[in-house]
Protein backbone atom coordinates (compact mmCIF):
# COMPACT_ATOMS: atom_id res chain seq x y z
CA UNK A 1 0.00 0.00 0.00
CA UNK A 2 1.30 3.46 -1.04
CA UNK A 3 0.50 7.03 0.40
CA UNK A 4 0.10 9.51 -1.99
CA UNK A 5 0.49 13.18 -0.77
CA UNK A 6 0.08 15.97 -3.35
CA UNK A 7 0.73 19.64 -2.41
CA UNK A 8 -1.62 21.84 -4.90
CA UNK A 9 -3.06 24.88 -5.53
CA UNK A 10 -6.34 25.54 -3.26
CA UNK A 11 -8.27 26.42 -6.11
CA UNK A 12 -7.52 23.12 -8.23
CA UNK A 13 -9.19 21.16 -5.18
CA UNK A 14 -12.35 21.09 -7.42
CA UNK A 15 -11.36 19.87 -10.15
CA UNK A 16 -8.99 17.06 -8.40
CA UNK A 17 -11.46 15.61 -5.91
CA UNK A 18 -13.86 15.04 -8.80
CA UNK A 19 -11.69 13.61 -11.33
CA UNK A 20 -10.27 11.17 -8.32
CA UNK A 21 -13.64 10.09 -7.23
CA UNK A 22 -15.04 9.75 -11.28
CA UNK A 23 -11.88 7.06 -10.78
CA UNK A 24 -13.25 5.79 -8.01
CA UNK A 25 -10.59 7.42 -5.03
CA UNK A 26 -13.10 8.86 -2.62
CA UNK A 27 -11.54 8.93 0.35
CA UNK A 28 -9.33 11.73 0.39
CA UNK A 29 -7.76 14.04 3.52
CA UNK A 30 -6.94 17.44 2.43
CA UNK A 31 -5.03 19.65 5.17
CA UNK A 32 -4.56 23.39 4.94
CA UNK A 33 -0.24 23.70 4.29
CA UNK A 34 1.74 27.04 4.37
CA UNK A 35 4.68 26.75 2.20
CA UNK A 36 7.66 28.52 0.27
CA UNK A 37 8.98 27.48 -3.20
CA UNK A 38 9.94 28.39 -6.71
CA UNK A 39 6.71 30.79 -7.02
CA UNK A 40 7.23 34.70 -6.84
CA UNK A 41 6.40 36.51 -3.57
CA UNK A 42 3.85 38.27 -3.74
CA UNK A 43 4.11 41.71 -2.39
CA UNK A 44 1.75 45.03 -1.58
CA UNK A 45 1.35 48.07 0.26
CA UNK A 46 -0.88 48.43 3.73
CA UNK A 47 -1.33 51.21 5.22
CA UNK A 48 1.81 52.87 3.59
CA UNK A 49 4.28 49.91 4.46
CA UNK A 50 5.20 47.82 2.10
CA UNK A 51 5.37 43.73 2.61
CA UNK A 52 6.43 41.28 0.84
CA UNK A 53 4.47 37.30 1.55
CA UNK A 54 7.17 34.85 1.97
CA UNK A 55 4.83 31.82 1.88
CA UNK A 56 1.89 30.46 0.01
CA UNK A 57 -1.23 28.93 1.00
CA UNK A 58 -2.06 25.31 -0.48
CA UNK A 59 -3.52 22.58 0.24
CA UNK A 60 -1.89 18.93 1.19
CA UNK A 61 -4.33 16.36 -0.30
CA UNK A 62 -3.72 12.85 1.31
CA UNK A 63 -4.43 9.35 0.01
CA UNK A 64 -3.90 5.55 0.28
CA UNK A 65 -3.98 4.03 -2.46
CA UNK A 66 -2.44 -0.20 -3.35
CA UNK A 67 0.56 0.11 -5.15
CA UNK A 68 -0.95 -1.04 -8.79
CA UNK A 69 -3.33 2.38 -8.10
CA UNK A 70 -0.62 5.24 -8.08
CA UNK A 71 0.39 5.70 -11.59
CA UNK A 72 -3.55 6.51 -12.64
CA UNK A 73 -4.02 8.51 -9.23
CA UNK A 74 -0.83 10.80 -10.42
CA UNK A 75 -2.17 10.85 -13.33
CA UNK A 76 -5.10 12.50 -12.36
CA UNK A 77 -3.64 14.97 -9.73
CA UNK A 78 -0.82 15.71 -12.50
CA UNK A 79 -3.70 16.66 -14.64
CA UNK A 80 -6.07 18.73 -12.81
CA UNK A 81 -3.97 20.28 -10.97
CA UNK A 82 -1.80 21.96 -13.03
CA UNK A 83 -1.95 25.78 -14.69
CA UNK A 84 1.22 25.99 -15.99
CA UNK A 85 2.56 28.25 -13.74
CA UNK A 86 5.05 28.29 -11.31
CA UNK A 87 4.15 26.65 -7.92
CA UNK A 88 1.81 24.72 -9.19
CA UNK A 89 3.06 21.97 -6.54
CA UNK A 90 4.71 18.83 -5.58
CA UNK A 91 3.17 14.99 -5.06
CA UNK A 92 5.16 12.47 -3.15
CA UNK A 93 4.48 8.47 -2.93
CA UNK A 94 5.48 6.97 0.07
CA UNK A 95 5.38 3.41 1.30
CA UNK A 96 2.48 2.47 4.13
CA UNK A 97 3.57 0.44 6.33
CA UNK A 98 -0.27 -0.67 7.97
CA UNK A 99 -3.23 0.50 8.25
CA UNK A 100 -5.22 0.00 11.87
CA UNK A 101 -8.97 1.34 12.06
CA UNK A 102 -9.80 3.15 15.04
CA UNK A 103 -13.47 1.72 15.49
CA UNK A 104 -15.00 -1.83 15.07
Amino acid sequence: MKRVQAVIKPERLDPVQHKLAEAGFIGIMVHDVRGHGSEAEPSGEYRGVRFTMTVKHKLLIDLLVEDDEVAPVVDIIREEAKTSGAGDGLIFVLDCAAVYPIGD
